[in-house]
């Protein structure tokens, strides 16, 4: 271990490498030769040997020998700190990329939501107000309702939109709107008893039991059963009753058999950390016209 001190400038405070010696010592380790790397980054030859000359009392270490003008020999040093700086330069361009595309294309946010909320009309249009606003990039993020907290707080999601309320100071939400249910029937000829015991979709992110109202003897249906059967509509049997949130469905498949009561809704919440890193996000999801809450189903 060197156990003499670190050199300092005339303020007595250590000397420190600067980004642009760095970038200087690269030109001079490419061309080896301090007039040519000056003339590339529009210096003089004085200015580069000082440079140089700084960059080795921070570093402690030689960096280039000249056994005549004009003959560059680097050291074993200057030839690790060159190859480490290529690792450096690949992450500052990739970074330079990044910043470049987020200023011509807006910022990207991410929304969260169930696969089945997704599929919901309100999710459906508050996205594309978000994508037609012309002002960030929105992508889909799946989020199941019990990780919405920790995807919000972690950065998966930088919104999220649900039927279970999150209270916590920590975060604002905005009410949406109401997602009704109701009675769907597999089209087709009916198989004895089939709609006599109908389905309830089963869902974490929308509790339809409470909704059920009349309905007896019904049987759970998970969420990915549901959203299976409605792209694959001839894997489930005809004359099949299923209770479950409004979202598109196959009109060829499937036909609504009842209007559903008034009452059998849930609501769907959009929210986001209180204190996001995008400063913009409150304001743009102010700007977006949310649609007054509404009960009238029928």
């Amino acid at each position: 271990m060197d156990d003499h001190p670190p050199p300092t400038d005339r303020a007595g405070g250590p000397v420190l490498p600067e980004l642009r010696h760095l970038a200087a010592f690269q030109q001079v380790y490419i061309a080896r030769d301090y007039t040519a790397a000056a003339h590339d980054l529009n210096l003089d030859r004085k200015g580069v040997l000082r440079m140089m000359d700084r960059l080795e009392q921070a570093l402690r270490n030689p960096l280039f020998t000249e056994p005549r003008r004009g003959v560059l020999v680097p050291s074993p040093f200057a030839d690790r700190l060159f190859n480490d700086l290529r690792s450096l330069n690949a992450a500052r361009e990739s970074l330079a990329k990044e910043v470049e595309g987020i200023r011509t294309n807006g910022r990207p946010v991410r929304i969260g939501g169930s696969p089945t909320v997704f599929r919901s009309s309100i999710f459906r249009s508050l996205f594309r107000d978000f994508q037609i606003s012309g002002k960030i990039r929105v992508s889909y993020v799946p989020v199941p309702a019990d990780e919405a907290t920790k995807a919000l707080t972690g950065g998966t999601c930088d919104l999220h939109i649900g039927c279970v309320p999150i209270t916590s100071p920590r975060f604002v939400s905005h009410l949406l709107g109401h997602l009704p249910f109701r009675m769907l029937e597999r089209k087709g000829e009916t198989p004895d008893a089939t709609s006599g015991r109908p389905w309830i979709v089963s869902s974490e992110e929308m509790r339809a039991e409470p909704m059920a109202g009349e309905i007896t003897g019904y049987r759970p249906l998970d969420e990915a059963r549901f959203l299976h059967w409605l792209d694959h509509p001839e894997e489930c049997p005809a004359g099949t009753l299923i209770f479950a949130p409004e979202i598109p469905v196959s009109g060829s498949h499937w036909t609504t058999t009842a209007a559903p009561p008034p009452s059998a809704s849930t609501s769907v919440h959009l929210r986001h950390l209180r204190q996001h890193p995008y400063e913009f996000l409150p304001a743009l999801v102010n700007s977006i016209k949310i649609p007054p809450p509404h009960h009238d189903h029928a």
